[in-house]
């Protein structure tokens, strides 16, 4: 790298570097660790901070490689924001899930979600970042992340966006916001990865997709929502809430990838483990899209005001009724620092029931709460509950422009069973 020197005039090709996109990789010490992440800033920046949208990679995934992966910084070139990608430790987060990833043991203690806001801090305190409008987002491992720090720091980002992830039974309990919390989320009906029912972790039994967003949107203090389609896609919107709230829940008709405006030959490879990446509806637009609704308060606004009160959004006023108090079944607390694999799976217990408790009437939650049993594990060659409405196009049509209610549009499948291993037959014959 070259210093210019004062006094001197730069050259058109000087000009002309000036005004294109820069990546630079930054570090920091958060938690007495040195952390590093990759910094966008998009061309012809306007002068003073920025908005800013932090992406967290997911597992074994590099920060680089998802910076190129999502293509998030062509957006960010027009729309004139900044983007960060802070790396994981071994590629790897710490989720909230008391484990890292969600398959290794939580031996050493680190505080990614600590990481995220250090990011955030760093680069508000250097003029780079509008703290008024940033928000976070995360794919997969990094999407777990998104959704700890919504539950435990909403205050800090403006709004939030997860993509293939599904949040642990216990956050019905333990996810008390401290302000109403904007948040999308994604997830692909044909997801290995992270299923749509639901499947145990170590360290947690994830809830289905449904009910992960039913959930933000009863914290939300949300009404009814609308249905509607995209292409290989039905998105459902909660959008009556509370003050500041929203939820967006995209059903992709596609595998553990967002999707995008094109595929290519890497995505058809990646598709052999992950399932299929979509095209025609493009994650990254549909996320900023969304972020740009909120935010925007004048910092100085927010430098004076008074902290949130830590308490349950259902708490605050909401014109629209609130939702009946529930009663939930007790849960064996998540272990927090597991020292063995074994003692790493404690924690895993039954969903408690989600259903609103003292009244059999249905609620605005019903059509993702009438499917408790999705998420539970599955015996081989049991019937596969679908996503509700999705047919071989990927979302099922009433009439013109009308869409089936999930409620009434839940159909089964025969869960296919693998074929008879040659390895275990020859094992057979040998004995």
């Amino acid at each position: 790298m070259f210093l210019a020197l004062g006094g001197f005039a730069a050259s058109p090709a000087e000009a002309q570097a000036e005004d294109a996109p820069t990546d630079s990789v930054r570090s920091l010490v958060s938690g007495g660790l040195s952390r590093e992440f990759i910094l966008h800033r998009p061309a012809n920046a306007d002068p003073g901070p920025l908005p800013l949208v932090i992406a967290l990679h997911g597992a074994l995934q590099p920060a680089g490689m998802m910076q190129r992966y999502l293509d998030l910084d062509a957006i960010a070139d027009r729309e004139g924001f900044i983007v960060a990608y802070p790396k994981g430790m071994n590629l790897l987060w710490n989720d909230g899930r008391s484990s890292i990833a969600g398959f290794i043991p939580l031996l050493h203690k680190r505080d990614d979600g600590r990481f995220v806001l250090d990011v955030l801090d760093t680069l508000v305190a250097e003029g780079i970042a509008d703290p008024s409008r940033a928000y976070l987002m995360g794919f997969s491992n990094g999407g777990f992340l998104t959704a700890y720090v919504a539950c435990n720091y909403a205050d800090r980002f403006q709004a939030y966006a997860t993509m293939m992830m599904t949040v642990p039974v216990g956050y019905t309990e333990s996810c008390r916001p401290s302000k109403p919390v904007p948040i999308l989320l994604m997830n692909g009906t044909y997801d290995p990865i992270v299923p749509m029912f639901g499947r145990p972790t170590p360290g947690a039994r994830l809830m289905s997709a449904d009910a992960t967003a039913a959930l933000f949107a009863r914290l939300g203090g949300c009404a009814a929502p609308d249905i509607s389609s995209a292409p290989q896609a039905r998105i459902t919107r909660w959008n009556n809430c509370a003050p500041g709230a929203a939820v967006a829940y995209y059903e992709i008709a596609g595998g553990h990838q967002p999707p995008a405006q094109s595929t290519d030959a890497a995505d058809a490879l990646a598709s052999v483990l992950l399932g299929p990446r979509r095209s025609g509806l493009d994650a990254p637009e549909e996320i900023w899209s969304f972020f740009k609704r909120f935010g925007g308060t004048p910092a100085a606004e927010i430098a004076t005001a008074a902290p949130a009160a830590a308490a349950p959004v259902a708490a605050t006023s909401n014109t629209r009724a609130a939702a009946p108090a529930r009663t939930a079944t007790p849960a064996r607390p998540i272990l927090r620092e597991p020292t063995t694999l074994a003692n790493a799976w404690q924690g895993i217990v039954p969903e408690a029931d989600t259903r609103d408790a003292g009244t059999s009437a249905p609620t605005a939650f019903a059509a993702a709460e009438a499917t408790p049993a999705l998420h539970r594990p599955l015996a081989p060659g049991a019937p596969l509950p679908l996503q509700a409405g999705f047919g071989q196009d990927g979302f099922v049509q009433a009439g013109a422009g009308q869409a089936v209610p999930p409620a009434t549009a839940t159909r089964l499948a025969q869960v296919p069973l693998p074929p008879p291993s040659p390895l275990r037959a020859r094992a057979a014959s040998a004995q």
